[in-house]
């Protein structure tokens, strides 16, 4: 008796080709550029034109020297000189 194969449980690859299984999706990952740019184009205030560190510090040790270097305060300042730096530039 001979045996019949079901032919359409087999995979058909021709010879050389990769198979489905082991090829990658045709799709390619976005850039980081393009991430960034989507990012910034949903959230501006927090991805670009944003103060800097270096910016918010500048301003919170203004605002402590202003109130005359008052100690205990540090994260009002810095929360204080972060606000009005978002504020100056939507401005």
């Amino acid at each position: 008796m001979a045996t019949v194969s079901d032919s359409s449980t087999k995979s058909r690859t021709p010879a050389g080709a990769t198979p489905a299984s082991d090829r990658r999706p045709a799709h390619a990952e976005p850039s980081v550029e393009a991430i960034a740019a989507e990012a910034a184009a949903i959230y501006p205030d927090t991805i670009e034109g944003g103060p800097t560190a270096e910016e918010i510090a500048a301003e919170a040790y203004a605002i402590y020297e202003s109130r005359g270097g008052e100690h205990g305060r540090d994260q009002d300042d810095w929360l204080e000189a972060e606000r009005r730096l978002q504020e100056r530039r939507r401005t």
